[in-house]
C-alpha cells in the first residue's frame, strides 16, 4: 500500500514522497542463490575462456617474431645479391645494441635497441660458415656466405616453452628449442 505524504522542500516548493511499506513489502535485491549462479557463471567463463586467451596472444607473439626473422631473412638475401656476403643488423638499418648485437621485438612488432616492459624477443645475428660446413682455415667455404637468426624470448614470453628460441638459417633450415619443436612452431 503507498502512502503520500506531503513535505515542504528547502526551497518553498511542494513536492511528493511515497513510502512503500506493509507486511508483505520484499526489499529489491539479490538473493544469495542468485549471487551464487552469478559467481559460479564467471567462474566458468574465467576456467575456459582464460587459458584461451592466453594461448591466443602467445600465439600471436609467435607470430609477429616469424615474420620479423623472415623479413631480415629477405633483407639478408637481397644484400647478399650485391655485396656477396650477409650484413649484420645494423647495415641492414637496424637499429642494433652495439653490446650484444642485437635488436629487442616488443609486442607490437616494433623493433628498439634497448629491452624494455614490452619487449618480448631478443634477436640477433651470426654470421660466418655453419658449424657442419667445413672450416674457413682448411680452405672450404666462405665465412660471410652464411647467417643465423634467433629469438630469443625475453620477459613474459619466457613461460611459453613450447617453442624456446626460434632460428632461421640462410641455408632456410628453422628451428624451436621449446617442447614442440620448429616442425610445430613453425607450420604455417
Amino acid at each position: 500500500m503507498a502512502y503520500a505524504v506531503q513535505k515542504q522542500d528547502i526551497q518553498g516548493l511542494n513536492s511528493m514522497i511515497f513510502f512503500h511499506g506493509g507486511p508483505q513489502h520484499r526489499s529489491r535485491g539479490f538473493t544469495l542463490t542468485e549471487m551464487l549462479i552469478i559467481l559460479v557463471i564467471v567462474a566458468l567463463l574465467a576456467a575456459f575462456g582464460l587459458p584461451a586467451f592466453l594461448n591466443y596472444a602467445r600465439q600471436s607473439r609467435l607470430a609477429i617474431a616469424q615474420t620479423k626473422l623472415k623479413q631480415i631473412g629477405g633483407q639478408e638475401t637481397q644484400w647478399f645479391a650485391t655485396h656477396k656476403a650477409y650484413a649484420t643488423l645494423r647495415q641492414l638499418g637496424y637499429p642494433a645494441d652495439s653490446a650484444i648485437s642485437a635488436i629487442y621485438l616488443d609486442k607490437d612488432g616494433l623493433i628498439s635497441d634497448s629491452a624494455s616492459k614490452d619487449t618480448i624477443y631478443r634477436i640477433s645475428i651470426a654470421l660466418g660458415a655453419p658449424t657442419t660446413a667445413a672450416s674457413p682455415a682448411s680452405g672450404e667455404g666462405d665465412p660471410g656466405a652464411y647467417y643465423l637468426l634467433t629469438a630469443e624470448p625475453v620477459n613474459g614470453q619466457v613461460k611459453d616453452t613450447r617453442c624456446g628460441v626460434l632460428s632461421l638459417a640462410s641455408t632456410g633450415q628453422v628451428g624451436a628449442t621449446g617442447l614442440q619443436g620448429e616442425s610445430a612452431c613453425w607450420a604455417k
